[in-house]
């Protein structure tokens, strides 16, 4: 009796935590412009060091994703990212800040601005990250976003 309790606490434990699984399985639409090579970017880009851009990125993994198969995580997958306007990630809730923000796409000088500092770039939005205050690493993950986010 015991024994039959336990199975059907472990099965329903299976189920719930099935459930709980990021239902999104709608790719991110790909990316118009082919992945460049570092040496196709322009100036300032394409002077970067991809390695530590990889490094610098690997701080914002914990809320982005490069990758067209995965779904959003806290932050909107990237991929694409210079291909769209902004806020039109589907299936991604913007903070109504970014929701009104009128560029016309992300460009890579945008994207340093936003780095640098999000708050103050865009006074409202729900990015929770101080920003990248050195504009090298900013040009090395900007690279690496130019071209990973178009793999």
């Amino acid at each position: 009796m015991a024994l039959n309790r336990k199975l059907i606490m472990l099965a329903s434990a299976v189920f719930l935590l099935a459930a709980c699984e990021n239902p999104e399985t709608e790719s991110p639409a790909a990316p118009a412009v082919p992945a460049p090579a570092l040496a196709d970017l322009p100036a300032p880009w394409n002077a970067a060091d991809l390695a530590n851009g990889k490094a610098v990125f690997a701080k914002c993994k914990a809320c982005h994703t490069l990758v067209a198969s995965e779904g959003n995580l806290v932050g909107p997958n990237l991929h694409g990212v210079f291909d769209r306007h902004p806020a039109t990630q589907r299936r991604f809730k913007y903070s109504p800040a970014l929701a009104g923000f009128k560029e016309e796409h992300w460009t890579p000088e945008l994207i340093d601005h936003w780095l640098s500092n999000p708050k103050s770039f865009l006074p409202g939005n729900g990015m929770f990250f101080n920003g990248i205050g050195k504009p090298e690493d900013r040009r090395d993950v900007i690279a690496y976003l130019l071209i990973n986010t178009r793999k």
